[in-house]
């Protein structure tokens, strides 16, 4: 009996290992990102490691994150929605135009959700039943819902500051204990999704459409209810992201989703995500999510400029991807023998 209870523990033990291994390498991209990164903060920001600092990153990647993972749902079936952007700021004037005029806040955030539910199962009517490219689809519907926006409110932002409620302070600048309320919701969507993708059939049928959609489709997956579903949860993300927007500032922008298109996209890739589909995880993605948002507080810390901001965003995606090449080598020679 002892034999077989060390026998056991052994069996746990090398569980534990080779699923840590398995973590290390589906995210050696982010992770040797953000290793480089922590080593610049400690010679060059040593202030980063501030509580009141460390709490700002928490509550800025928030947003990104949340936005960022609903958009890796739609990303493994080898779709995208650049639509994000439009909805989080429907979403927020939505939001911020009913609280003003005394609606429960419950109810406002119901039907601002429900309002980014019902465009992403319009860029997935769109994509499956008309035809239309994924890119195109909703790279449309980001101009249509920017018009709304601006349209509601007349281009001008919504304030509601008068307006009281315990749930606008924890999505917009709540804590628990120490941790900012709505990185607690970015952790618990992504742990949600995480367990989604890996253990529930859904997930299953996430990545075979990303992998090969006519084979999915042939083993009797229904293709388009997954992907309708991908999308709306994607939409969901947005509207989420945009009434934390919102709650933050105590006022609906209309033009508050400006890049939250690319900004998600890029934290997907450095993630490891594929953009052909088929590959990636959510970890990854909140990885990626965090590393930006450390880099770009490293930078705001050392006074650098916005402009240079955007520069060293671009060469953080480039070299994420470097990374996650396995033979860079076989694209040079191609690339010679092609000149």
């Amino acid at each position: 009996m002892r034999f077989r209870h060390a026998s056991e523990e052994a069996d746990q033990q090398n569980r534990i290992e080779r699923r840590l291994l398995g973590f290390v390498r589906q995210n050696i991209t982010p992770l040797v990102l953000l290793a480089i990164v922590l080593v610049l903060i400690f010679a060059f920001a040593p202030q980063f490691f501030s509580s009141l600092n460390i709490t700002n990153v928490a509550r800025q990647s928030s947003i990104t994150g949340i936005v960022a993972v609903g958009m890796t749902f739609v990303i493994l079936t080898s779709g995208i929605d650049l639509s994000v952007g439009g909805i989080l700021a429907v979403a927020g004037i939505v939001f911020s135009s009913m609280a003003r005029l005394g609606y429960d806040i419950a109810f406002c955030l119901i039907c601002s959700l429900l309002i980014g539910a019902i465009i992403g199962a319009i860029n997935a009517f769109g994509v499956e039943f008309l035809g239309i490219q994924p890119f195109i689809m909703t790279l449309a519907t980001s101009s249509i819902t920017n018009g709304i926006a601006l349209l509601i409110c007349n281009g001008i932002p919504v304030e509601f500051n008068q307006v009281k409620d315990p749930l606008i302070d924890f999505l917009g600048n709540g804590n628990v204990g120490s941790v900012p309320g709505p990185f607690i919701l970015f952790i618990a969507i992504t742990v949600v999704s995480a367990v989604i993708l890996r253990y529930v059939p859904f997930g299953r049928y996430v990545y075979s459409i990303g992998s090969s959609f006519e084979g999915a489709r042939l083993a009797g997956i229904r293709t388009t209810r997954v992907i309708l579903s991908t999308y709306v949860i994607c939409g969901l993300c947005a509207a989420l992201g945009g009434v934390i927007t919102a709650c933050r500032l105590y006022v609906g922008h209309p033009v508050a989703g400006g890049s939250m298109a690319l900004d998600a996209i890029a934290s997907i890739v450095i993630g490891g995500t594929r953009l052909s589909g088929g590959k990636g995880t959510v970890i990854g993605t909140t990885l990626g999510v965090l590393l930006m948002t450390v880099a770009a507080n490293i930078l705001n810390l050392l006074g650098i400029s916005s402009y240079v901001q955007q520069i060293v965003k671009g060469i953080i995606i480039i070299a994420a991807i470097l990374l996650s090449i396995k033979d860079i080598k076989s694209y040079f020679k191609r690339a010679w023998r092609g000149m």
